[in-house]
């Protein structure tokens, strides 16, 4: 039996998602909450004719009481930035703000944001901290006389520096797929990377494969691009392949976006039988394989990541991303775009046109880092091994009702807590100054309702005392069963 995570379609989500830190301003609760969707329709985050959520509905989201958001709303009509109809409900509408045209938000990475709340524990962010080798090549780069050949000249490299390509095609090389340097244009981190392929790909009204759930950033960049985002389900296995044939046959997709190795956040790695019915099904249609390896090489279960599944494919089928966020560390900022050479050629242009290039002295850092890739590698399964079984102990022992399964790779679990309303709990985990990630920011169509992504990479003191603190808070959260709860039946545990 294939065993999937459940992400039912939730709209309040995207809402109470876009409000995060409204109760940060001052003044009663209801005129920080009408401030609040004010700025989302003046930034065009919330559009003329957008559904608002009822009262009682967005009360329970953001665990507050219906008189708040009844007061709110009646300050917003009072303003004209939404209306009422009766036996239709509360809409946006333009008159009261500017309602901009531009790309819609979805406040997906707003973790990595700034926090007005104060914080006791930050279990967030899947992105672990720096290796103690990144000092140690960064210390080396400084003392090169490479370094100092580089500072005699402009810096501005679009494509990457040479040396860095190079190291980028023996990586892959390393994998079993043969690579140029000119097969290869650097990036300041995988999200740019990201947006470069969304804008030179996709077109307002093209259908954009997802897997649900999947990497937030990654539904922000093509949403922005105007993209229908259709959800493909996922296993321990990788995505559901009755499902991605029927898709790609009907709805013709432009992209298939995945992350099939140590897939953030479930941390499920595909297996070769599903990786080949994959490129099976996509090498006989036109949809493009965006396969996102920046987690790749987080792995727990081997010693280094399997070949990407992308490599079966036509050249033009197969676009790869990466990162040294994951591996080494996120604020280096390098990331990289691996494709044929003629699809390279406009996107170096416009990297031009971005920024002139990426910080050559972060990319000689992670030329030099990649020459002990093996050791890098080992040193994180090290850290994520300790740090899982942490998690899974504390989990076991003070949350038995919460379920998860050991990841194959990845610096998190996707925990499911039967019952919860994630979007309301996080909300309320914020206001007693913890932060974590709930399940609708990794989905499309605002799902996974019942989850948790909790990151394992920190240190066990500090992973246990934020575990323990927000177990603790949910069994407080338990007592209050009208607030934040979802309705209806359960789903049975996957």
């Amino acid at each position: 039996m294939v065993q999937r995570w459940r992400c039912a379609t939730n709209t309040t989500g995207r809402i109470t998602r876009l409000l995060a830190g409204w109760e940060s301003g001052s003044g009663p609760l209801a005129q920080r909450l009408a401030a609040a969707v004010t700025d989302l329709v003046d930034q065009g985050d919330l559009r003329d004719g957008d559904t608002m959520p009822s009262e009682r509905s967005l009360g329970a989201a953001l665990m507050i009481s219906r008189g708040t958001v009844t007061e709110a709303y009646n300050l917003l009509r009072d303003a004209q930035v939404v209306e009422s109809r009766v036996g239709s409900g509360t809409f946006v509408t333009s008159v009261g703000g500017r309602g901009g045209g531009g790309p819609r938000g979805d406040a997906r990475l707003t973790s990595f944001g700034s926090h007005p709340v104060p914080r006791r524990h930050d279990l967030s962010s899947g992105a672990p901290g720096g290796l103690d080798l990144v000092v140690e090549h960064s210390d080396r780069v400084l003392r090169q006389a490479r370094l100092a050949d580089l500072v005699a000249d402009d810096g501005y490299e679009p494509a990457g520096l040479l040396e860095l390509r190079e190291a980028l095609a023996g990586y892959y090389a390393d994998l079993g797929v043969a690579t140029s340097a000119e097969e290869v244009l650097v990036t300041s981190g995988s999200q740019q990377g990201l947006a470069m392929v969304a804008a030179a790909l996709v077109r307002p009204g093209d259908v954009v494969l997802v897997e649900d759930p999947s990497y937030r950033g990654a539904l922000d960049a093509f949403r922005a691009q105007g993209a229908r985002l259709v959800p493909v389900p996922v296993d321990h296995s990788g995505p559901d392949l009755e499902v991605l044939e029927r898709l790609v046959r009907q709805l013709k997709p432009r992209l298939f976006y995945s992350l099939p190795i140590a897939h953030n956040p479930t941390g499920s790695v595909i297996t070769p039988a599903r990786a080949a019915g994959l490129t099976q099904i996509l090498s006989g249609s036109r949809t493009i394989l965006l396969e996102d390896g920046s987690p790749a090489d987080l792995m727990l279960d081997a010693d280094r990541p399997p070949t990407p599944v992308g490599h079966g494919l036509p050249p033009e089928q197969w676009v790869a991303l990466g990162s040294v966020s994951k591996l080494f560390w996120g604020g280096l900022r390098i990331g990289w775009i691996r494709a044929r050479s003629s699809f390279l050629d406009p996107l170096v242009r416009a990297k031009a046109v971005a920024d002139l290039g990426s910080s050559p002295l972060t990319q000689l850092v992670a030329a030099s880092c990649l020459s002990v890739v093996d050791e890098a590698r080992a040193a994180r399964r090290r850290q994520l091994e300790t740090g899982y079984a942490a998690a899974a102990a504390i989990l076991n022992a003070d949350a038995p009702e919460w379920s998860f399964t050991r990841p194959g790779g990845g610096s998190g679990l996707w925990v499911r807590v039967p019952g919860l309303d994630a979007s309301a709990f996080g909300q309320h985990a914020r206001r007693h100054g913890i932060l974590v990630s709930p399940g609708p920011v990794f989905s499309a169509v605002e799902g996974c309702r019942e989850y948790l992504r909790i990151p394992f990479w920190r240190e066990p003191d500090a992973l246990g005392d934020g575990l323990t603190d927000l177990i603790a808070l949910w069994r407080d959260h338990q007592r209050a069963p009208t607030l934040g709860t979802t309705a209806g039946p359960r789903h049975p545990s996957p």
